[in-house]
């Protein structure tokens, strides 16, 4: 079995840029096709970043058969939102499947903290959405720090990678596969490994030829920034 279904929990985080609400989504819909009798739900507890949240795309992930947690009405978008008091009893039920997007610097962290007790008890994973090409996380050091800030705060530890280079619309096989080894340069010095590696959908056939001994997360792209997309 694929490390990405491996628990039932899953937490997803990573440094700004890293495109880690993406392969929340996308993990969140991949779980509703692989488990179609669970229930699904994925968690917003990004209180970071403006641009990229996960429960802008309610609607989308509804449709689609996935429950989206969050702060709702005027509280979507406020810096501090209090929190759904139902993400503890899903943590808890292990009739669910839950993917966490968690925001990928310390105050971000922090919030997870919230729940270490339920999640020291239940099997989680938590995936480190690794982006070479951003500024904060272009170097090995720059990540083993990143790292240690979030498992501190959060006072829970990172279980694997997840390999997203990317350069957005530009990127195409050759640059993942060259992310590839600088995440072998993670591995070396933590002794995790990479527990899959996303891509835009329509390079990820080539991907997978360049890399079969990993498990490829085609991406369907929903997070457009703003400047992008024009909103």
């Amino acid at each position: 079995m694929s490390r990405l279904w491996q628990h039932r929990v899953t937490i997803i985080t990573g440094g700004y840029g890293s495109g880690k609400t993406e392969v929340a989504i996308n993990l969140s819909l991949r779980k509703r096709q692989f488990y179609e009798a669970d229930p699904i739900s994925l968690v917003d507890l990004d209180i970071v970043n403006p641009y990229f949240r996960s429960r802008d795309k309610v609607e989308l992930l509804e449709r689609r058969g996935v429950d989206v947690v969050a702060p709702v009405g005027e509280l979507r978008h406020a810096d501090l939102p209090a929190l759904p008091p139902s993400i503890g009893g899903l943590l808890s039920d292990t009739n669910k499947q839950v993917v966490l997007d968690v925001g990928g610097d310390p105050a971000g962290a922090t919030v997870l903290g919230r729940y270490r007790d339920i999640l020291s008890e239940t099997p989680y994973d938590m995936f480190l959405v690794v982006n070479p090409h951003r500024p904060t996380t272009s170097t090995v050091p720059a990540v083993l720090e990143l790292m240690q800030a979030l498992e501190h705060k959060a006072r829970l530890k990172i279980t694997a990678f997840c390999n997203n280079t990317n350069l957005m619309g530009l990127t195409v096989p050759e640059d993942v596969v060259r992310g590839q080894d600088f995440l072998h340069e993670l591995e070396v010095r933590t002794g995790l490994s990479t527990a899959f590696v996303s891509c835009k959908a329509e390079i990820a056939p080539r991907v997978s030829s360049l890399l079969p001994n990993h498990t490829i997360l085609p991406l369907e792209l929903h997070m457009l920034p703003p400047w992008v997309s024009g909103g």
